[in-house]
């Protein structure tokens, strides 16, 4: 079965921005399909390193496979919250870190876990299958007043109420088990408006709370920052503007506290040309950071 394939975003922007070197040890702390690091490699010597982190075993697979033969490599399955444990215990010292905190295609199309309101799979919605609770046990098992919290809090939802009360309504008659049957249940009790799906709000706030997405993200970037080299850099991608508020609280902070310099003042967007060719990339933002 083939699967669409991942395409990375801001490519050329990612690579300028972590100014790699001949020699640089770089962590690519969400490799995913190896977009990125593909492209890391390329500006990289026969003495540099790049470890690839990625929560998703079934990514961690592939990227094992694909990069076997070459020694820079090293792949480990972890959540990128625990950037500077990885970096510690291989004694790692990295002047290049990158965090692209989109979905996948793979996840999205592929993975079977029910991230996808346009599929009918198990609500699991984890990276990690051992990660609890997941879609189905939050929908299923949350109060009405807990499931909107969720849902405005992490969805930034404007139709929270009307949302939690439809699901807990539904789950009375029978538990909710997969993505359309969820998706189904949102799209009857909220009208359909435009072309995003009703559904799209809610399942970004289950699957970011169950992920614990924004508490991984602050901190990751409090690890990284703590095993970055002097002159070394952050650059960050992020989809929306609860992950990117972090990212720039973070990065103003630093520069508030005089440890480091923006070398992007203005966020970085994708070209219009790169939004054509790929739609995905529409709303991601890059951040850069360089340590002092």
């Amino acid at each position: 079965m083939k699967h669409e394939i991942h395409v990375p975003v801001l490519v050329e922007e990612v690579i300028n921005g972590l100014n790699i070197k001949k020699n640089s040890v770089v962590i690519d702390a969400t490799a995913d399909g190896g977009g990125h690091s593909r492209e890391i490699l390329k500006k990289m010597g026969p003495e540099a390193r790049l470890l690839c982190l990625d929560w998703d075993k079934e990514m961690t697979e592939r990227l094992e496979n694909e990069f076997r033969n070459d020694e820079r490599v090293k792949i480990i399955q972890s959540n990128f919250s625990l950037v500077e444990k990885m970096a510690r215990t291989l004694r790692y010292r990295p002047d290049a870190i990158f965090f692209d905190l989109g979905l996948s295609s793979f996840q999205l199309q592929a993975s079977g876990r029910g991230f996808s309101f346009l599929k009918d799979e198990p609500l699991k919605m984890t990276y990690d299958e051992n990660t609890h609770p997941n879609a189905k046990e939050i929908v299923n098992k949350f109060s009405e007043e807990e499931l909107g919290e969720i849902i405005k809090e992490y969805g930034e939802e404007r139709l929270w109420r009307k949302i939690s009360k439809a699901i807990t309504e539904q789950r009375k008659r029978r538990p909710i088990e997969t993505s359309k049957e969820l998706a189904d249940t949102i799209l009857r009790s909220v009208p359909r408006r435009g072309k995003i799906h009703p559904a799209t709000k809610t399942f970004q706030a289950l699957r970011t709370f169950a992920n614990k997405e924004l508490e991984n993200i602050k901190v990751g970037l409090d690890g990284a920052w703590n095993v970055l080299e002097p002159e070394g850099r952050i650059c960050v991608i992020s989809f929306h503007s609860l992950e990117d508020r972090i990212v720039k609280r973070f990065f103003k902070g630093k520069v508030a506290e005089q440890k480091a310099i923006l070398i992007n003042k203005k966020v970085i967007t994708p070209a219009r040309e790169e939004i054509t060719q790929n739609p995905r990339s529409r709303s991601s933002k890059l951040r850069i950071i360089q340590k002092i």
